[in-house]
C-alpha cells in the first residue's frame, strides 16, 4: 500500500484512496467501477494484483510514463448499461479499459500491451482494439484473444 508522502504533499501521513492501490500507479479507485462500487475485496490480494502487475510492465514498456484507466471493475449491472459483454472480464475484476500517455498514439500502447502480454510470464490473455483506447484482460487459458472493437468510447464517469 501507498501512502500520501508529507515531504511532497507537505502534510501528515493519511490514507488517501486515490494515491493507494495494488501497485505504485494504478489505484483502487482507477479499479472500482465507475457506478460507485467498490472493487470487491475478496479480489483484492489476487486479481487486482495480477492485474497491476501487468498494467505496470505496460507502463515500464512506455517509458513510465501515466496510462489513464477509464474502466476497472464492473458489476453487472453497470457492465449491462455500458454495453459490455455478458462474459466480460470486467464483471471478475479482471480487465482493464486504458487511454494512451499523452505523449504516446494508442498503436504505441497497443504494442506495448502485446508485446508484455508475449513476455515470459505474461498474464494478458485478452486484448481489445477500440477508436480510443484499448482492453486489457486476464481472462483463463493460455492463448491470447485479440479483437477490434466498434464501442465508439470507453465509459468515463461515474452515474451520480
Amino acid at each position: 500500500m501507498h501512502l500520501v508522502n508529507p515531504a511532497i504533499d507537505g502534510e501528515p501521513w493519511r490514507f488517501d484512496y486515490w494515491r493507494v492501490g495494488p501497485s505504485k500507479h494504478l489505484f483502487w479507485a482507477e479499479l472500482d467501477c465507475n457506478d460507485g462500487t467498490a472493487y470487491p475485496y475478496e479480489w483484492r490480494l489476487s486479481e487486482s494484483i495480477a492485474l497491476a502487475k501487468e498494467f505496470e510492465f505496460i507502463r515500464a514498456t512506455l517509458g513510465d510514463l501515466p496510462i489513464k484507466v477509464s474502466s476497472g471493475y464492473r458489476t453487472p449491472s453497470w457492465n449491462k448499461k455500458v454495453g459490455g459483454s455478458r462474459t466480460s472480464q470486467h464483471i471478475f475484476g479482471r480487465a482493464l479499459d486504458l487511454y494512451p500517455p499523452r505523449t504516446k498514439m494508442l498503436p504505441e500502447l497497443l504494442d506495448a500491451a502485446i508485446l508484455v502480454a508475449h513476455r515470459r510470464g505474461g498474464r494478458i490473455r485478452g486484448i481489445g482494439h477500440y477508436r480510443t483506447f484499448i482492453h486489457i484482460d486476464l481472462r483463463p487459458g493460455d492463448r491470447v484473444c485479440r479483437w477490434r472493437g466498434n464501442r465508439v468510447r470507453p465509459e468515463l464517469s461515474r452515474v451520480a
